[in-house]
Order: C-alpha cells, then sequence, then structure tokens
C-alpha cells in the first residue's frame, strides 16, 4: 500500500479541493501529516481559497490614524482560518458561530475561489448581519424614515435583496463599536471586531470588491472597497464613519460617529451601566476595556478618550 508521502502533489491539492467550503476540515487535514502540512502551508492562496468557499474574507485593517485604512491585512489566511474555526467553538452567538449558515447552499454551488466581475443584472443578496447591526426599530429618526437609501454593485448596480428598510441607524452602529457583557440588555455584537466570524463573513453573496450606497435620490453617498471581497466589518466601520450634514439630508462628509450629546451621553450611560456591572469603578473598566482592540487589533471606541478625560 502506498503512503501520503508518495502521493503527487496533485493528488493531494484534489483532495484540498474537495472539502473546499469546509474550513475544520482543511484545518484537520494540514495537522494530518507533516507532507501534508508543508504542502498545504506553503502557498497561502489554498488557505484564501477555503475562506472565500466557505463565505469569510479578510477585512481591512485601520491605519494608525482612525480615519485611515492599510490595505496590507495583518495575518495570514491560514491564521484566519484557525481564528474563524477556533471562535466558532467557543461563541455563543450563534449568528456569530455559524455566520455564514444561510449562504452555505450558495457556496456549495459556486464554482469559484476569488472574487470575480459579476455579469449584468447578476443578483445580489445582502447578509442577514447587515440589517441586524445597522438598523433598529427601536432607534428610529425622521431622517432615516423619509429617505430610504439602496447600496449596490457600481457596474451593474443591481438592487440587494431584501433592500434596507431605512437608512441606517446611528445608534445601531454605535453599539455595535462598544463594549458589552453577556448580560447587557443590548446586542450583543459589541463590539463586532471581537467577533471575526461575523465580521468576516464576506456582507453580500456573490462577494463583490466594491459597494457603492445610493440614498433615496439616486446619489451616491458611501463606496466601500475591498480587493478580496468586502466583508461585514467593512461596510460596519464605513457607516460607523459618517456623518449625516445637519439640514441636509443628502450631503454627507466622511466623519465617524456623529459627535453630539445624544451619542455621547447614550455612549457614557452604556459604559456606566457595564461599569457598574462588572463592579468596578468608571476609570478601571475604561483601563481595561481599552487594552481590547479586536482580532485585527485596530478597534478604538467611540468617545472614550472624552469620558476619561473628566476622571
Amino acid at each position: 500500500m502506498g503512503s501520503l508521502s508518495a502521493c503527487s502533489d496533485a493528488i493531494l491539492l484534489n483532495l484540498w479541493r474537495h472539502v473546499l467550503g469546509d474550513l475544520h476540515t482543511h484545518i484537520a487535514l494540514a495537522q494530518t501529516c507533516k507532507r501534508f502540512r508543508e504542502l498545504y502551508n506553503r502557498d497561502d492562496a489554498l488557505w484564501q481559497a477555503a475562506c472565500f468557499s466557505a463565505g469569510f474574507g479578510r477585512p481591512l485593517r485601520r491605519g494608525r490614524s482612525l480615519d485611515a485604512v492599510s490595505t496590507v491585512p495583518r495575518f495570514s489566511y491560514r491564521k484566519l482560518a484557525t481564528l474563524l474555526v477556533t471562535h466558532a467553538a467557543i461563541c455563543e452567538i450563534r449568528s456569530c458561530a455559524k455566520a455564514n449558515a444561510c449562504f452555505a447552499h450558495h457556496y456549495s454551488r459556486w464554482p469559484f475561489t476569488r472574487v470575480r466581475p459579476l455579469r449584468r443584472r447578476h443578483r445580489l443578496e445582502f447578509h442577514p448581519l447587515y440589517f441586524y447591526l445597522h438598523f433598529s426599530q427601536t432607534h428610529s429618526t425622521s431622517l432615516s424614515r423619509q429617505h430610504p437609501i439602496h447600496p449596490h454593485t457600481p457596474t451593474p448596480s443591481p438592487s440587494p435583496s431584501p433592500p434596507p428598510p431605512s437608512l441606517p441607524d446611528s445608534i445601531s452602529i454605535l453599539l455595535s463599536h462598544l463594549p458589552t457583557f453577556q448580560e447587557s440588555r443590548y446586542a450583543q455584537y459589541g463590539p463586532l471586531c471581537t467577533h471575526p466570524n461575523a465580521s468576516c463573513a464576506f456582507v453580500t453573496f456573490p462577494p463583490v470588491d466594491k459597494l457603492e450606497f445610493e440614498n433615496g435620490e439616486g446619489e451616491v453617498f458611501m463606496v466601500v472597497e475591498n480587493p478580496e471581497g468586502c466583508t461585514v466589518l467593512d461596510v460596519n466601520r464605513a457607516l460607523a464613519e459618517l456623518q449625516v450634514v445637519p439640514h441636509s439630508p443628502f450631503a454627507v462628509i466622511t466623519h465617524r460617529i456623529p459627535f453630539d450629546d445624544q451619542h455621547l451621553e447614550f455612549a457614557l450611560s452604556h459604559y456606566q451601566e457595564l461599569a457598574f456591572t462588572s463592579g468596578l469603578s468608571l476609570a478601571q473598566f475604561v483601563e481595561i476595556v481599552s487594552q481590547d482592540k479586536g482580532f485585527l487589533d485596530d478597534h478604538e471606541y467611540p468617545f472614550l478618550q472624552h469620558i476619561v478625560a473628566p476622571l
């Protein structure tokens, strides 16, 4: 009987392709023996294909300043695959641990392992987390009710399915950047960047490298780009950096979550509640939470410096 060491690279790579979409099996194969490990760890493109076929991409990292974005990711796709499998085993939030269950059938029939140009009128489906994280029925504004938006790919521009109900809600977006505990009454995706499976899920199926977002007048107000495929975290951070200009619902500037009394007071109340729950003073809580910068090691907590200053 022949051994694995006698098999050609082509045979072993065919085995790898046979289990595309199953990150657990890929990691197990790479750990089976030295022959597998050397072959599968030689080319990170193999791990990129494995992650892509499971519906995951690599979000762009922020640069040294909050508004800057680095196009050079911090870690390899092999490390990302391990991170996704490890986090899925311990995360208690089902929609994170099984982030791409909704698109599993789609990816099983999708023959590609990288982002590719879409043909004209190709239908896009937005990930449920896009709507869950950024739209709220409890925190609504007259601006949200009056002026709907529609995200789309630039050429052509198909509508998502289903269409978003309104403008993204700034409080919902703010919550996805604040810390939280399981016992908190708020959404459990805070901050989103501490949940790699939810963060790295492609925000659309099929994945695209560029998304443009329109307002109700058909004007593009936000563009999200990631050459390896736009993820939920890429869109989440782009939305957090938008600030609507007062009295001009269609004019926008790129900035952070709106700095005003409403958002500052909301964040302060949130930090105080979590500090009380933890049994720490606000200063102690802030010191501890600021050390957790997410799996990309680049997260900055909104308003934290303004809350710490008076302490």
